[in-house]
């Protein structure tokens, strides 16, 4: 049977919305000062990128999708706040409180993202890659070329 529950349906918007948020976050951590910044928004977007970091089900993808638009929301504005001052703790982060909703004033995009690659985007790679590797210079080259954004084919590691 091809039908799919409606649980799984809201699954996959979920999943779709946050594709999007991590997708146009991108410009705005490469565009951060401080590396130090930068490195921590990309260990919050691969904790949120995993399934124990938020937790599954569609409890766990709202809440996850609630920290993404906020992370981005703070990103667009150039200041980091809370939660984001730090790193994320470890197991399964809490819920977000609901005032932390008056910080979305503006309206939803309705775009629609095909083909998004399932694993981490390269560029939060990148980020993470500083961290503890030597760094990676190629990653620096292509968010100069931001035609090149969600076409460029994730690399196996």
């Amino acid at each position: 049977m091809s039908t799919m529950s409606s649980e799984e349906e809201a699954w996959e918007k979920l999943d779709s919305e946050f594709d999007h948020y991590v997708v146009d976050m991108r410009p705005y951590v490469l565009k951060l000062a401080h590396k130090s910044e930068r490195s921590r928004c990309a260990v919050w977007i691969k904790k949120l990128c995993e399934p124990s970091g938020a937790g599954t089900g569609i409890v766990g993808r709202k809440n996850r999708n609630l920290y993404a638009k906020l992370l981005l929301h703070m990103l667009k504005r150039g200041v980091l706040e809370g939660p984001f001052t730090h790193k994320p703790e470890s197991g399964i982060l809490k819920t977000l409180p609901a005032y932390m909703s008056i910080y979305f004033d503006e309206p939803n995009s309705k775009s629609v993202w095909s083909n998004i690659p399932e694993d981490l985007p390269d560029w939060v790679m990148g980020e993470l890659g500083q961290i503890d590797c030597k760094p990676d210079e190629s990653w620096k080259l292509s968010f100069r070329e931001e035609s090149a954004l969600v076409s460029s084919p994730s690399k196996q590691r």
